[in-house]
């Protein structure tokens, strides 16, 4: 039997099984290259910078998902349905509110 790592014995914690097997960690600001490291040879400053490069990639797509929710929502305010183009629909009723 295989000795188990540090990382198997955190996978086996409940909240932790959702451990990557490896993280990209951005080489500078903005959008930078990354580096794909694993995450059993990540360090803390690692996993500080990847995870916060998770966090404004979570932000972007809140972001995205709340506006196609508010096209769907216009959209369904204008009366639109089904295969009625959104954008048109919501476009109309934006124009309405003027």
């Amino acid at each position: 039997m295989t000795p188990r790592t540090p990382l198997d014995h955190l996978r086996d914690k409940l909240w932790l099984k959702m451990l990557p097997d490896s993280i990209e960690v951005p080489t500078g600001p903005g959008t930078s290259p990354v580096i794909t490291k694993p995450i059993a040879q990540a360090t803390v400053d690692d996993i500080a910078f990847a995870t916060e490069a998770l966090s404004r990639q979570s932000v972007a797509l809140h972001r995205k998902a709340d506006a196609l929710r508010q096209i769907h929502d216009l959209a369904r305010r204008a009366g639109a349905v089904g295969t009625v183009n959104a954008t048109a629909a919501a476009a109309r009723i934006v124009d309405l509110a003027e």
